[in-house]
């Protein structure tokens, strides 16, 4: 009983925020499909009558769930319960988990991993990646979630049934084209780089990006700021090839595609070399003091390995 007041209180959140207009794309249409699945005789309302039937049903969303299991209320209030009733089976399957059937695939280091779906769109895995994709798709969306690592999917186009890729606090949704995304989680940050078609970035109700071919966005998760900028595709996925191409990137970035290519974990005390900015390619196949050492000449540093870690000064 506990679990289904809890999903009848989640709807009415959901239920809540779409009469406020704060709902995000994809919660607008799962109510709008929800409505539509309804058969009734529909006839055209006043603006007063349209008001008062909205502040009603706004009324009851925000009520505690009744203890009593005969109570009298006003009509308006009894279609609305019976409606927030009617759809928590609904919402348990297409909001809360759009598909029960997930499974967990992941890579480990130096892994690259291809994933077929079930609608026969290919999603290929970079090292230490971890993703949910579900045995078969159910209902409106395509979902999948992005864990952690980087991923890049080449959707199958299918206009009725938008695939969405969830991402820590982002939403990438499509309709068919071919994209990378990257949020390894000791980054902190998520990039979208599209290489075909068009692919929208929301968070919550709000739509950041519409991106189109060679657009890339950069979203710092702790701030919630992104940036946007025009970067040839071929280099976002340049992984897939055996090399990760590294643009301006920070020490930290750094750090963490050696320790997924090499298992080693980079270290400095030095503030300025903390503050360096890298632009290389790393070749995946290529050993790692060969790797550490084209790293140092980028700034004339040097290094010494400590067990897994390898120490700048």
């Amino acid at each position: 009983m506990k679990t289904r007041e809890m999903d009848i209180y989640k709807f009415r959140e959901l239920l809540e925020r779409y009469l406020e207009g704060q709902a995000n794309e994809t919660e607008k249409a799962l109510v709008e499909a929800w409505y539509k699945t309804y058969a009734v005789d529909e006839q055209e309302l006043s603006d007063i009558e349209a008001a008062r039937i909205r502040n009603a049903i706004r009324a009851t969303i925000k009520l505690e769930t009744p203890k009593r299991r005969i109570i009298s209320m006003p009509m308006l209030r009894i279609a609305a319960s019976v409606l927030i009733a009617a759809s928590a089976a609904f919402l348990i399957k297409q909001y809360l988990f759009n598909n029960p059937n997930y499974y967990t695939v992941q890579t480990g280091m130096r892994g690259m991993k291809k994933v077929v779906l079930p609608d026969n769109s290919t999603v290929w895995l970079n090292a230490e990646t971890r993703v949910k994709v579900p045995e078969h798709f159910e209902g409106q969306f395509r979902t999948v979630i992005l864990e952690n690592g980087e991923a890049f999917f080449d959707v199958q186009h299918d206009s009725n049934h938008p695939f969405i890729v969830k991402v820590n606090q982002l939403n990438v949704q499509v309709y068919g084209t071919s994209f990378n995304i990257r949020s390894y989680k000791k980054m902190g940050n998520i990039t979208v780089a599209v290489a075909t078609g068009k692919v929208g970035v929301t968070r919550g109700a709000k739509t950041l990006a519409m991106l189109l071919p060679d657009d890339l966005l950069n979203y710092q998760i702790a701030t919630g700021t992104f940036t946007s900028e025009h970067m040839p595709a071929n280099r976002s996925q340049s992984w897939k090839s055996g090399y990760t191409y590294l643009a301006d990137a920070d020490f930290n970035e750094l750090s963490v595609i050696v320790k997924n290519l090499f298992g080693l974990s980079l270290k400095t005390t030095s503030k300025q070399i903390s503050g360096y900015h890298f632009t290389c390619r790393v070749n995946h196949n290529s050993g790692a003091d060969e790797v550490l050492t084209m790293i140092g000449q980028l700034h004339n540093t040097h290094y010494r390995k400590e067990g897994d870690e390898v120490v700048f000064y």
